[in-house]
């Protein structure tokens, strides 16, 4: 059956291609963005208002056109111009990005999406008017085709994230996936422009040509170097080795950083192993309080630091990791050597499946600066209280904010905790609520801190009495806090203040200076 010159499974094809090309432009165009602003609701809020309002303007044109003459021809013209946009989002994506960063971040993300998305998006949406235009010959045909093209247009999209997501991002990166996404959606309405004889269509490969000519990547300075690189939905994936910055007359050293969307969750000197975090010192010391064959479950793993430390202490750690990738990067790249259980798993699902009693649990659980909410919760803290064994405790990890708009999540998980029944003790371990993290350590019971087996020391190697350590709870306002529960998943929402103060630091000190080495945003 023809339908205007076109069969009609070659429209269903082009439907297809159309509404796969629509999910991979929004899952790269979002993931692009993480290196330098996270994954935040933010982020993704901007992200999925911006698809589908281009996408709605995109519908509305395409029905206005859709009574014009030569449909297939614009329907082909908008779907290769299309593909080439897609293409080009890696290259404006990086450009804009370094010039609107002195913008305050949800102005910045929504007008660079604005520019390297959704025109992309907008010509995708008028799509699908102009092919049930020419599918429905007869008006009373119209309902059937506009039903079978949406359908398979969403069919497309759900293949699409699915092998996009898990697939093509992990393995090829942004910038290929979009091309490759780009020569999927293009390569048939070129054919059938040329085969229409409209020889205007050949200026678009040409074009297309130019941006995936490969050119020479920016060298990176000595000592710089990417150890390991991923994509995928739960984040940009960077293990880096850079010089350190020494004092004078130190002997050089090289870090080896594990970035998650360019946010660093582990830091250690290469050559020793030592951790750069400060943080990691107190819970070596925590966990010196137990005797030695404890068992220790890691929610969280990061680079493993933590957990080899413990192993270190005697305990044997169990580690789950809601990432693969971490996985791997720990035990390839940071030396972890598991003595325990290493499960792939969501730590709130591990908590109400697992049978195993732990002595410690340490939830050390982030994607990059978001905080997970699902596992801060009074429904979580129980969970976490059937799985510790009796005398058993549990160690949060937390940014050191605790006063004012932007400590208002910190004070709500320590009025929770409260809630949930549990003996609460906090340990900060920054000179201040933006130079480190707050530990919150919870019990049923009453804890005896006199006795690590490694105690906290100074820089001049005076131990510390963690007792001294503690913040006074009486100085904690839990008038001006909230008890986080399953049913109200708030955490995310009042933390983004605190998130966005990391996120700045991280990309001043970090980021920006990266570049500078030669490390991309992306690949």
């Amino acid at each position: 059956m023809k339908a205007n010159r076109l069969p009609v499974y070659l429209l269903l094809f082009l439907t297809f291609t159309e509404g796969s090309a629509v999910m991979i432009a929004e899952l790269t165009g979002a993931r692009m963005l993480a290196p330098l602003y996270g994954s935040t609701l933010h982020v993704w809020g901007a992200v999925i208002g911006v698809t589908l309002l281009s996408l709605t303007g995109g519908y509305w044109l395409g029905g206005v056109l859709s009574r014009r003459k030569r449909r297939i021809d614009m329907l082909c013209g908008f779907l290769l111009l299309a593909a080439l946009l897609i293409i080009a989002m890696p290259t404006l994506a990086h450009w804009l990005m370094l010039r609107f960063e002195h913008l305050a971040p949800l102005p910045a993300i929504l007008i660079q999406i604005g520019i390297y998305m959704a025109p992309a998006l907008l010509l995708l949406g008028a799509s699908p008017p102009l092919i049930i235009a020419v599918l429905a010959e007869r008006p009373e045909e119209a309902g059937r085709m506009a039903g079978t093209v949406f359908a398979v247009s969403t069919i497309g999209g759900v293949l699409a994230t699915f092998i996009g997501g898990f697939w093509l991002l992990p393995e090829l990166g942004l910038t290929r996936t979009a091309a490759l996404a780009g020569l999927a959606l293009g390569f048939a309405p070129l054919a059938i422009l040329l085969m229409r004889r409209r020889w205007m269509a050949l200026a678009v490969p040409a074009l297309a040509g130019l941006l995936l000519w490969p050119s020479a990547p920016a060298p990176m300075k000595p000592g710089a170097s990417i150890v390991y690189q991923s994509e995928g939905l739960l984040g940009q994936i960077k293990v880096i080795d850079v010089p350190a910055r020494t004092p004078p007359g130190a002997a050089p050293r090289t870090d080896r950083i594990l970035f998650v969307n360019r946010m660093a969750q582990t830091w250690m000197d290469r050559d020793s192993g030592t951790s750069m975090w400060g943080y990691v010192n107190y819970l070596r010391a925590i966990g010196s309080l137990l005797p030695e064959g404890s068992r220790v479950l890691m929610l969280g793993l990061g680079g493993g630091i933590v957990a080899r430390d413990m192993q270190q202490l005697g305990h044997v750690v169990d580690s789950v990791e809601l990432d693969a990738r971490i996985v791997d990067v720990a035990q390839q790249h940071f030396g972890l050597r598991p003595n325990g259980e290493t499960r792939v798993d969501d730590g709130r699902h591990y908590l109400r499946s697992t049978e195993r009693r732990y002595d410690l649990i340490i939830l050390d659980v982030y994607q990059a600066e978001i905080p997970p909410g699902h596992m801060l919760t009074v429904e979580a803290f129980t969970d976490m209280q059937r799985a510790l064994k009796p005398g058993g405790f549990f160690v949060i990890n937390y940014p050191g904010f605790l006063t004012g708009s932007i400590g208002f999540g910190g004070r709500s998980i320590y009025r929770t905790l409260l809630e949930a029944g549990y003996q609460v003790r906090l340990l900060p371990t920054g000179r201040d609520e933006s130079s480190g993290n707050n530990l919150y350590i919870a019990a049923t019971q009453a804890l005896d801190f006199s006795r690590p087996r490694v105690p906290l020391r100074r820089f001049d190697g005076v131990p510390l009495a963690l007792e001294t350590l503690f913040l006074d709870p009486e100085t904690i306002d839990l008038n001006a806090a909230m008890v986080l529960r399953d049913n109200r998943p708030m955490l995310e929402k009042v933390s983004l203040e605190a998130a966005a103060n990391w996120r700045e630091g991280y990309s001043r000190h970090f980021t920006r200076p990266f570049l500078e080495l030669g490390i991309p945003l992306f690949e």
